[in-house]
């Protein structure tokens, strides 16, 4: 018998031993065919070559299909010229079946040196090498089964034979080498059954690897695996769907193999639509969620498991139907790791007095329950939206919030704000301006306690650290993760703790897994004070002249200042809600240039700051060097000096970011890619820095023949420790288009 995955089975083969070569002379009166470590020997094929001739692994999974279409009543398109019409229609008809044969490898290098921290202790190097090869062979196919308005299909499916080699050594650790080979399936397949009918679904599968390229850090590889089904019913006045999706994705190729990471998520939904009227809708929608994540950098899982029911009524009424009201009715309830329930009711009233004034009105309850917390809010809003002409827009907010945690401290909080947005036009050019204001008073009373701040998200920009909203937070709760909530931070590798009288910041650690720009969302408690008030004043102004020149001058100002009202007693008693209140005023003033050919910018920015002040310089260049339709060469670069003076240490800090982006296309066959990036960061305290992201591609394609070549090189030299990874892919894929033809 042959093995599977689309080779149907011919009398007299047999497999015998694993990974040779992929092709080689056949027998002098059948075949004799090697794939990876695969022989395959057999009597003469149908519609197989002369005897003794070379056959290709691409060329197995091809032999096999006439006998398939056979064995199944497959009705293959009819050639143009040809009379299809006579032709019996088959069970199976297919449209599209093409075919390829795909080489690839993959040489990987990291090597990790760290210096010695005293003199009584030695440095450690490691270093690891991978080697990957993989043959693979695919069919893209498309057709019909029955009838077009039966049952519809499309699938790309492969099947490869993996070598893997993998070597670490370093000065505490014993040499070892590790050898693995097996197979791989990747596919991505749909059926789809009644398609336009008034009842239709679909049955889905896919498997897919990537690689995700790391700036200053090594490439991840990445394979997702997602099947599921989804049903429609569609009702003109009730319609319907049904879905259940089951994914996993594995993410690996860091430093430490410890730090692969793997998620799972089962989710089942319902949703359907009541059209009572046509200004009269009510959405219901049902899902029910199974997550389990294992983390990088954590032994154990995390499991969770999910029920929401989510209903929505909206009705349109006024003269015109200018009117809404919409309500909104959200229960959740969670179990597992860090379940969080919650019960959301909502209406929301809009009104629309003319084309130039709008007025909203909303209230909304919440009750939460989550680490061991339980939380009633209530929050009324008020808004208008007045337009005057098409040059000013005036949006005022009122609201006020009640918030109830039992056992624990009573919030009371209300406040405004006011927006005016203006734009013109003028001999000039465009002025661009707004100006935002806003104050809140919270009240808050009861016992000292505890609270949980969720997903407070934050954007790292090198060198300035991130500050949590909270002051007094609590630095064994702060949890980190990516915005997806799926990737798990670790405090000591990718980030570490800086506490700062009542503040806390979070400073990333540049080996880490959380790169320069990268966003993320950050739970933790803090205390709360009793019997406190906080006052809060929020100023934001921007003003721009886009001149016809090409130059933009602008001024941003962001000015908030807390005022804290703790009672004497408290304070005395407890000194560390002393200096909750804040002050921020940041002002950046710059300008940039704008050409076809090239842009250039410089801002000054003074950043007064209770907690980290600093005053920067920055200048910026993008240079489009060449531009042709075969070829572009892009420079850009960034020049920061920033100096930290009066907050948790000072310092200063001179930032140079150097970027090289080159395309050229040779000719219609062949095309070069290549980028460059390098970083040096000069730091009075920490030290220098050096950073280099290195890649360069080539690509030559013919026809259905394809090659790809790429080397990637990555560098990271911090004080006391170089880490450094280079690798090179390469890919030789051969298609063969539309073998119906070819029958």
């Amino acid at each position: 018998m042959a093995y599977g995955y689309g080779l149907r089975a011919v009398p007299g083969w047999r497999i015998t031993s694993l990974w040779s070569a992929v092709m080689v002379p056949g027998l002098p009166k059948g075949w004799q065919i090697e794939v990876g470590e695969w022989n395959l020997r057999g009597r003469h094929v149908k519609r197989s070559a002369a005897p003794n001739q070379r056959v290709t692994a691409g060329k197995i999974l091809l032999l096999a299909i006439p006998f398939t279409a056979s064995a199944f009543g497959i009705r293959a398109r009819a050639d143009e010229g040809s009379s299809g019409s006579s032709q019996r229609p088959g069970l199976l008809s297919l449209h599209q079946l093409d075919a390829y044969f795909e080489l690839r490898g993959e040489f990987r290098h990291d090597r990790v040196d760290t210096d010695a921290r005293d003199p009584t202790s030695r440095g450690r190097l490691q270093k690891n090498r991978e080697f990957q090869l993989e043959a693979r062979v695919g069919l893209t196919l498309g057709g019909v089964i029955v009838d077009p308005g039966f049952l519809t299909f499309g699938a790309d499916l492969s099947f490869a034979l993996t070598r893997d080699r993998f070597r670490e050594s370093g000065s505490d650790v014993l040499s070892r080498t590790d050898t693995d080979s097996g197979t791989l399936e990747l596919y991505d397949f749909r059926l789809n059954f009644l398609p336009g009918k008034k009842l239709s679904g679909s049955l889905y599968g896919l498997r897919q690897d990537n690689r995700i390229a790391r700036r200053f850090q090594p490439t991840l590889d990445e394979r997702r695996t997602t099947w599921g089904t989804s049903w429609t019913l569609a009702d003109p006045t009730m319609p319907m769907e049904l879905s259940y999706d089951s994914s996993r994705t594995d993410r690996s190729g860091n430093r430490d193999s410890r730090d692969d990471e793997q998620f799972e998520q089962r989710t089942l939904h319902f949703g359907l639509r009541w059209l009572d009227t046509q200004h009269h809708r009510i959405k219901l929608s049902f899902e029910h969620a199974e997550t389990e994540q294992e983390f990088q950098g954590r032994p154990e899982r995390f499991e969770t498991t999910r029920d929401l029911l989510i209903v929505e009524d909206e009705r349109e009424f006024g003269d015109r139907y200018q009117h809404s009201l919409r309500t909104l009715f959200r229960w959740q309830d969670e179990s597992g790791d860090f379940a969080r329930d919650i019960l959301e009711i909502g209406p929301q009233l809009a009104l629309k007095h003319s084309d130039n004034l709008q007025t909203l009105y909303r209230y909304q309850f919440n009750r939460e329950r989550y680490a061991e917390l339980d939380i009633d809010t209530h929050r009324a809003d008020f808004q208008l939206v007045h337009q005057m002409y098409s040059n000013l827009t005036t949006t005022v907010d009122l609201f006020g919030l009640r918030e109830d945690i039992v056992g624990d401290v009573d919030t009371t909080q209300w406040g405004g704000a006011m927006d005016l947005q203006y734009n013109r036009r003028n001999p000039y050019g465009h002025l661009y301006a707004n100006l935002a204001l806003a104050y809140d008073r919270e009240d808050a009373s009861g016992s000292d306690g505890r609270r949980l701040a969720l997903n407070e998200a934050h954007t790292f920009r090198d060198p300035v650290d991130v500050t949590l909203r909270n002051r007094n937070a609590v630095a064994s709760t702060i949890v980190v993760t990516d915005t997806s909530n799926r990737r798990l931070y670790r405090e000591g590798v990718d980030y570490s703790i800086l506490a700062q009288g009542t503040a806390t910041r979070i400073r990333r650690i540049r080996t880490g897994a959380i790169l320069d720009g990268d966003t993320v969302l950050i739970d933790y408690r803090f205390e709360t004070p009793a019997d406190g008030r906080l006052d809060t004043t929020r100023v934001d102004f921007s003003v721009e002249q886009r001149f016809t020149s090409g130059l933009t001058p602008y001024y941003r100002l962001s000015f908030r200042h807390q005022e804290d009202d703790v009672s004497n007693d408290q304070q005395a008693g407890s000194s560390r809600f002393a200096g909750r209140a804040d002050r921020t005023d940041h002002h950046r003033l710059g300008a940039r240039y704008e050409r076809p050919r090239y842009t250039l910018g410089a801002e000054f920015e003074i950043f007064d700051d209770t907690i980290d002040p600093y005053d920067a310089f920055h200048v910026n260049a993008l240079l489009r060097l060449v531009q042709t339709p075969d070829r572009s060469l892009d420079a850009s670069g960034r020049f920061s000096r920033l100096l930290f003076e009066g907050g948790f240490d000072d310092r200063n800090v001179t930032l140079i970011d150097l970027d090289l982006s080159h395309r050229w296309r040779l000719s219609d066959s062949m095309s070069t890619i290549h980028r460059l990036a390098y970083r040096f960061e000069d730091d009075s305290i920490a030290g220098d820095t050096h950073a280099w992201d290195v890649m360069a591609g080539f690509e030559y394609k013919v026809g259905d023949l394809l090659a790809e070549v790429s080397f990637r090189y990555d560098r990271l030299d911090l004080p006391g420790s170089e880490d450094e990874d280079f690798g090179i892919f390469f890919r030789l894929r051969r298609s063969i288009r539309d073998l119906l033809s070819r029958r």
